[in-house]
């Protein structure tokens, strides 16, 4: 499991001081890349060396809770299922002990030189299967 701190600011928030729906997957998406560069690094020099990206084919989201302002949150990361050019990582988002978002995207593998899918190369295989598998 990878944890990632996130501090609702005020910019994230409607008039009622409740998070905009769509501001979580930003969240997730910090997540997810802080997870990436403390295995390999910069993201774009990743891309530029391997000739490989990484992008969102779908996405679930299950609203729990809402979420306010000033609220201090853990996005936790998990792999739920590695397949051979996808992956789907499975996320839980807290508000101290409580669960306030369920997600789960599934990411494919891209090779920008030939522009089109790839297998996924051995090295991420690996660190993905070191993240805690997530509960199905």
């Amino acid at each position: 499991m990878h944890a990632y701190p996130v501090k609702v600011h005020l910019s994230d928030t409607d008039v009622t001081g409740q998070v905009y729906y769509a501001k979580p997957l930003e969240w997730l998406e910090w997540c997810r890349v802080d997870w990436f560069t403390r295995h390999y690094g910069n993201f774009l020099n990743y891309v530029e060396t391997n000739g490989l990206t990484f992008f969102p084919a779908r996405a679930v989201v299950d609203y729990k809770k809402p979420i306010f302002f000033n609220d201090e949150l853990v996005v936790e990361l998990r792999v739920k299922e590695i397949k051979k050019i996808s992956f789907i990582f499975a996320y839980t988002l807290k508000r101290v002990h409580e669960t306030v978002l369920k997600s789960e995207i599934t990411m494919v593998c891209f090779d920008v030189r030939k522009k089109s899918l790839a297998a996924l190369p051995g090295h991420l295989l690996e660190d993905l299967k070191s993240l805690e598998p997530a509960a199905v």
